[in-house]
């Protein structure tokens, strides 16, 4: 089960790049700029995929930056984006290569009494639904679809579904 995790968090950690890379960063959705959704999702993930205690955190990072009901005064780059979004992908993969069978079950402080397992599958359609917000204006301003990979093997592919 941990290489299909795996296999599958790289794919999802691959779709938060793809969808960085060919947004209309300053698109209001909502009310909110493109980079502000994508942050969003990958702040949580950061947060619950590895558990609180993991959790690291963007360097930007400012109050209520994360929120989609609070407008910020602070602009992200994509740069700035794809620098976090490293971390968190090194971050998250030192956690699967040390992570057997046994810990899917455990339950962690911070989290809310849900085991290891709840956290990392919670945020698949999490990350989804904000990913595919983002990606529907994409193929809306471009008229191409954002490629999404669902294996790790399928992360060599281009950024658009050709």
């Amino acid at each position: 089960m941990i290489e299909v995790m795996r296999d599958r968090t790289i794919a999802l950690i691959d779709d938060f790049r793809r969808t960085i890379l060919t947004s209309t960063w300053d698109y209001k959705l909502y009310n909110q700029p493109l980079w502000k959704h994508i942050y969003h999702a990958l702040y949580w993930f950061d947060y619950w995929y590895c558990t609180p205690e993991n959790f690291i955190e963007a360097d930007f990072h400012a109050e209520n930056l994360h929120s989609l009901d609070i407008d910020s005064d602070v602009q992200i780059s994509k740069e700035e984006m794809i620098s976090y979004l490293d971390k968190v992908k090194n971050k998250t993969i030192v956690y699967l290569d040390n992570f057997d069978e046994t810990m899917f079950e455990e339950i962690c402080d911070g989290c809310e009494d849900k085991t290891r397992f709840a956290c990392m599958l919670g945020q698949f359609p999490h990350v989804a639904f904000h990913l595919g917000n983002v990606n529907s204006i994409t193929i809306k301003e471009t008229g191409k679809w954002v490629y999404i990979p669902c294996r790790e093997r399928d992360t060599d592919n281009g950024l658009f579904d050709e």
